[in-house]
């Protein structure tokens, strides 16, 4: 388990293994030096536009020299809807990267293709987005989610549909929108009646912040 410090408060992250060995280790002939430099300057934007679901969201790093970690706390609002963490092991001559997803309350991955939320900030399975992420911060080009496996298609939850909104509208909507509505459907909801019930994700399991 892995701490940092937020806001005062003492956060724990679940470091998963996700490339401990075999076929889906992401392994690099780069030296874990270069490496790291290399995730620091990732295309984290074209990620973000690639994978949203059409609400804005931000996305915090935070570096860490010594232990080769990164990690991006993605947010709307004040309210944290993922995280995720980038860890580079040396191993040879070259570089092993690993995947750090916290646990949903299930006990699976976060964002992991079978979780169930009102406001996702991003198309699900986060894992194989993510290799496209390292993928192309090794390679030094921008994220290109056209080398996802094709088997990853739109989200079939409530993020398709809010990213198609978003596409064809170009409004994004927000955190405190309800769940289903689009943001110009939500303010006009308000101008009509008032405050709005809003939902909120249960994210992160026991482990989480």
């Amino acid at each position: 388990m892995r701490t940092w410090l937020r806001g005062g408060f003492v956060i724990a992250f679940l470091a998963l293994a996700g490339c401990s060995g075999g076929a889906d280790e992401l392994y690099y002939d780069i030296a874990p030096d270069d490496a790291f430099a290399r995730l620091i300057k990732v295309d984290i934007t074209g990620f973000r536009d690639a994978r949203q679901c059409g609400m804005l969201i931000y996305f915090e790093p935070k570096e860490y020299d010594a232990t080769h970690t990164i990690i991006w706390e993605v947010t709307s609002g004040y309210t944290t809807l993922a995280r995720f963490g980038l860890h580079v092991i040396p191993k040879g001559n070259g570089s092993v990267v690993e995947m750090q997803i916290p646990k949903a309350p299930d006990g699976k991955e976060i964002y992991d293709g079978t979780q169930k939320y009102g406001h996702p900030a991003f198309l699900q399975p986060l894992r194989p987005a993510l290799r496209e992420l390292v993928d192309a911060a090794m390679e030094k080009r921008p994220y290109d989610w056209h080398r996802l496996p094709e088997n990853m298609g739109f989200d079939p939850s409530i993020c398709a549909s809010m990213r198609q909104n978003f596409i064809a509208s170009g409004q994004p909507y927000r955190i405190d929108d309800p769940s289903g509505m689009t943001h110009e459907q939500a303010e006009a909801a308000r101008s009509k009646y008032g405050s709005l019930p809003i939902e909120r994700d249960n994210v992160f399991g026991p482990l989480g912040p």
